[in-house]
C-alpha cells in the first residue's frame, strides 16, 4: 500500500508572472529527498530569506515526520510497534494510526496498515522477483486485520494482539507530512504554497485567481491524459498500478495489495485519483478505491457523499469516470468521460 506517484504541476503562466511581479513576489521551490520520493516545496515570498525559512521549516516537519514513521528507521515508532506488543509512540504516529483506523472502519478493511504483516513478502522491487507461495501467504494472513490493533489515547500507546502483526504507515504518512507541512508554511505567513511528494500534493491559495493546474498521468504512456484544476486548500493523491510492479511469468503484479486477499489487487481500476481538504484523507482513500474496482467506488463514493471526496478513476478500457462536481474543473481531451 506504500504508493510513489507522479503528478505533474503546471504552475508558471504569463499571466502569474506579471502578479507576481506586480505584487513584488517571486517563486521559489526547492526538491529534497524525503519520505522515500522527491518532495517539493514550491512557495511565493517577497523575498529569499523568507522564503528560505518557510521552505526549510516545511522540510524539517516532514523529515520529523519520516523519522517516527519509516519502516526503515531501526529507531522508529513504526520500527518499534513492530517489534514489540506494547509499544508509547508520538503524537503524531498515534494520530495517523488512529486515522488509519476510522479509514478501515468506513473502507470495511480495504485500508489497513496491518497489510505490511504480508507485504514484506512482495519485494516487487527485486530484480529476481518471484511472487510469494500460496502457502506462505496463507500463513500469515491471520496477522491481517486492523482490529488486531488497539489504541490507548490516554497514554499514547499501541498494542498488537499478535506478535506477528507488522504495520506500514506507507498509503497515509506523505499526506499526513503533507498536511503538516502547509500547517507550517502558513504559520511562517506564506499565502501561495504547493506542498508535493511522490504525486501526494496540497496548495494554498488560488495561484493569483488561475487555480493550479494538475496534470493527471497517463496510466499506459508517457505524459498526461488530462488536468484537474485546484483552489485554496485542496489536496490530491493518485494510486495507480503503473508506478511499482514487476512481471513474473508473463503477469503483472503491481504493489497495492488486498488486505483481504494477501495478493495484489484484481482491480479494474488502473489509477485513481482523489481530491479533497485533507491530504492524509486523500493518500488512504486513494488505496481503498483502487482495490474496489470502479462499480463498488462508485457506489462508496455516492452512498458516502458526506466524505466529501471528490475522483477521478480510469479503467482497463481508459474509461475516465469523473465526479458532477469536479467536471467543471478537469479537461480529459479525446478521452470519453463518465460523470457519476
Amino acid at each position: 500500500m506504500q504508493k510513489i506517484y507522479s503528478l505533474i504541476v503546471i504552475v508558471v503562466m504569463i499571466g502569474v508572472q506579471l502578479l507576481l511581479s506586480c505584487s513584488h513576489q517571486q517563486r521559489y521551490s526547492l526538491s529534497q529527498m524525503a519520505m522515500g520520493t522527491i518532495v517539493t516545496v514550491t512557495v511565493d515570498a517577497p523575498s529569499h530569506e523568507k522564503a528560505h525559512n518557510a521552505i526549510q521549516a516545511a522540510f524539517d516537519k516532514i523529515k520529523q515526520i519520516e523519522a517516527v514513521m519509516s519502516p526503515y528507521k531501526p529507531d522508529s515508532d513504526v520500527s518499534k510497534i513492530n517489534a514489540n506488543s506494547k509499544t508509547h509512540v508520538s503524537k503524531d504516529t498515534f494520530t495517523v494510526i488512529e486515522q488509519s483506523m476510522e479509514l478501515s472502519h468506513k473502507t470495511n478493511g480495504l485500508f489497513d496498515i496491518t497489510f505490511a504483516s504480508i507485504g514484506k513478502l512482495w519485494n516487487i522491487q527485486s530484480p529476481n522477483f518471484i511472487p510469494p507461495s500460496p502457502q506462505t501467504i496463507n500463513t500469515y494472513k491471520p496477522c491481517i486485520g486492523y482490529q488486531l490493533i488497539h489504541l490507548h489515547p490516554e497514554n499514547l500507546e499501541v498494542i498488537k494482539e499478535k506478535p506477528c502483526i507488522q504495520i506500514g504507515l506507507g498509503g497515509i504518512a506523505k499526506g499526513y507530512a503533507i498536511e503538516q507541512a502547509i500547517a507550517t508554511l502558513q504559520n511562517m505567513g506564506i499565502k501561495e504554497a504547493i506542498v508535493e511528494a511522490g504525486g501526494d500534493l496540497k496548495v494554498i491559495g488560488n495561484n493569483y485567481r488561475y487555480g493550479y493546474t494538475i496534470g493527471i498521468r497517463h496510466p499506459r504512456k508517457e505524459g498526461i491524459c488530462g488536468t484537474v484544476l485546484l483552489f485554496n486548500g485542496q489536496s490530491i493523491t493518485t494510486s495507480g498500478d503503473y508506478e511499482r510492479f514487476a512481471i513474473y511469468k508473463g503477469k503483472h503484479y503491481h504493489h497495492i495489495l488486498n488486505p483481504k486477499t494477501g495478493y495484489p489487487a484484481t482491480s479494474d481500476i488502473i489509477s485513481v485519483s482523489v481530491i479533497a481538504s485533507n491530504a492524509t484523507v486523500c493518500d488512504g482513500y486513494a488505496t481503498a478505491l483502487f482495490i474496489m474496482g470502479s462499480e463498488q467506488a462508485i457506489s462508496f463514493l455516492l452512498h458516502n457523499a458526506s466524505l466529501q471526496l471528490q475522483c477521478i478513476i480510469i479503467d482497463t478500457s481508459t474509461k475516465i469516470y469523473v465526479s458532477k462536481s469536479l467536471v467543471p474543473c478537469t479537461s480529459f481531451a479525446g478521452y470519453t468521460v463518465v460523470p457519476f
